[in-house]
């Protein structure tokens, strides 16, 4: 396992993600408007529909799953991990991509996070093996502490002063892609033979099975819109890696978890990407 003088590989990777997560969310709350989240909530019926497909209807399939095809509590805690964090940072930037909705897909991916809150605990202690055992308050103030913390100031420097939240955002925002990058070859690293023992445990079938619904019940509750069916779709599928790889690395001791997280965001981004790519060119009805 990677190290440096007085600190483990293990611990390296938390510190990597918390500066992910933090200069992410920040990054986030600078570029979302309150114009944005306006319009999100206006949508209601709209609205209503993205909260119960990711709040409600993905974790629920992703526990159907796991009842269904037996998986290791670990392999099984990140599977579901990932399912229940709503919100993806790359729902605004797949809505870019796809030429559709971006105001959209940045007004819910705001209320997606805000509300993970409280959905992120509860639904791991309703949902998670009863061998696996989670702290739901310690988690929820984790959830606001490294996520709506950062996204709410990102957003208030918005709105109060404007010029120096945008000339703070490109170095932000760099700062979280080069954390991202660096994030991912520090997890092959660390946990390389941990990931190469998915292979074989159906975790990546389920994660696959899991993206395969996601896009087309996100697409299907989209309303009548092509530009917010394809917002919904790919924010449905390719979940909140951001906080749930946090969770995986701060709540969890068990590699698996982890690991099972960044296959399981792996798959759903790629899929997200490559059919936002497709409806830019109009390949796909």
């Amino acid at each position: 396992m990677v190290s440096i003088p007085g600190i483990s590989g293990a611990e390296l990777v938390e510190l990597v993600t918390t500066v992910f997560v933090l200069s992410t969310m920040f990054s986030m709350g600078v570029q979302v408007s309150i114009s944005q989240l306006v319009n999100a909530v206006r949508q209601g019926s709209l609205l209503t529909k993205s909260i119960a497909v990711n709040l409600v209807a993905i974790p629920l399939l992703a526990a159907l799953l796991v009842r269904l095809i037996s998986v290791e509590p670990g392999y099984a805690a990140g599977f579901l991990l990932l399912a229940v964090s709503p919100g993806a940072p790359f729902g605004p930037k797949l809505a870019e991509i796809s030429d559709s909705d971006v105001a959209f897909a940045s007004g819910l991916m705001a209320i997606l996070c805000a509300l993970s809150v409280v959905t992120i605990p509860v639904s791991l202690v309703l949902l998670l093996p009863g061998s696996v055992v989670v702290d739901p308050l310690a988690i929820g103030q984790m959830v606001l502490g490294i996520q709506i913390v950062p996204l709410v100031a990102g957003l208030g420097l918005s709105v109060s002063c404007s010029s120096l939240a945008a000339r703070l955002q490109p170095p932000i925002q760099r700062l979280s892609d080069y954390t991202f990058i660096g994030l991912i070859v520090l997890l092959v690293v660390v946990y390389s033979a941990d990931m190469a023992s998915l292979v074989g445990t159906g975790t990546l079938g389920l994660s696959a099975i899991a993206v395969a619904v996601s896009l087309p019940l996100g697409y299907g509750l989209g309303g009548p819109a092509r530009a917010t069916r394809e917002v919904l779709a790919t924010t449905t599928a390719a979940r909140n890696a951001a906080i749930a790889l946090f969770i995986a690395t701060t709540s969890f001791s068990d590699p698996e978890v982890l690991t099972t997280v960044l296959a399981f965001s792996f798959i759903g981004v790629v899929a997200s990407g490559v059919l936002a790519t497709l409806w830019r060119d109009h390949s796909v009805p």
